[in-house]
């Protein structure tokens, strides 16, 4: 692993760590909801049959705190855990014995204590990645090894269960837009066959004009390389010729997207030879805007 990375730049190398720790941290976000939302309803403030809370109080505090003051960038108490609250959460030894064992046994064989000695090795260099603080090459391995690690036995966990996608391909996990807003996967209705979608046409304050302009940034799951699929923006009336190709991209509204409906599609398409979706894509987006004709 170190002749691997060892060529990198510093700045590709903290880009690298970086991207790894944000895969984890919504690989064990998803466990957690997925795994104590169905037992516990509201699981922040509930308590267990002996009346202890399940989650500490502290970290509902600090979730909803965070959550207060970003609304728009944490939908779900979920979404404004830290990564070091996940891992108290999980590690939690009554939690973990009835709860994340299973999920994370391929990983962790050995348990608890196992699973929060190799989980704070990667939340430690994840504060110095934050802070802009040096981290070693040692810690670079750590982080790109164990997060692959956890994050592997998750999909196999998953799949085990039969809630892993059928088709092992890259999703959209989240749509911010320039209207502040920020949507999990879980908030957007399905579209055609596997895809999500969002209508505003009815709502006023998300209504367009000429000379406004619209951005929107799409967050795929991080645990596929960038590398193995293409990003493709497009609209049955477009802003442009070419097709965007970046998760963030920015429409000039003109005359010519006035209208009661105006569309706008991204496509995720994996380099493999075969798709999850009939349309030859492995993900797509869909949002519908009204634009106003412009003020005379």
């Amino acid at each position: 692993m170190a002749a691997l990375i060892s060529h990198l730049s510093e700045a590709d190398l903290r880009r690298v760590c970086w991207e790894k720790i944000e895969a984890l941290e919504h690989w064990l976000r998803r466990l957690i909801d997925d795994t104590l939302q169905p037992k516990y309803g509201d699981y922040f403030s509930a308590s267990d049959v002996k009346g202890n809370r399940i989650i500490k109080s502290s970290i509902a505090q600090d979730a909803n705190a965070r959550r207060d003051l970003e609304p728009q960038r944490y939908p779900r108490k979920i979404d404004a855990l830290l990564l070091e609250n996940a891992i108290d959460i999980i590690c939690n030894p009554q939690l973990f014995g009835d709860n994340f064992r299973e999920p994370l046994k391929h990983a962790f064989p050995d348990g608890r204590d196992e699973a929060r000695t190799f989980l704070k090795r990667v939340s430690s260099p994840r504060n110095n990645l934050a802070h802009a603080n040096a981290i070693s090459l040692r810690q670079a391995e750590q982080i790109i090894c164990y997060t692959n690690d956890i994050i592997d036995a998750l999909k196999a966990h998953y799949r085990h269960i039969g809630m892993q996608e059928t088709y092992d391909a890259p999703l959209i996990i989240r749509v911010t837009d320039s209207f502040g807003n920020s949507y999990s996967r879980s908030q957007l209705p399905g579209v055609h066959d596997g895809g999500v979608s969002k209508n505003f046409i009815e709502i006023p304050e998300m209504h367009l004009r000429p000379g406004d302009v619209l951005t929107l940034d799409i967050e795929i799951d991080p645990s596929y390389d960038q590398a193995t699929y293409n990003i493709s923006w497009s609209s049955t009336k477009p802003w442009s010729s070419e097709h965007p190709t970046e998760r963030k991209v920015v429409i000039p509204i003109t005359n010519r997207q006035v209208g009661q409906q105006f569309d706008v599609q991204c496509r995720i398409t994996s380099n493999r030879d075969w798709h999850r979706m009939s349309m030859g894509a492995d993900d797509f987006l869909m949002f519908w805007y009204k634009v106003l004709p412009p003020v005379t």
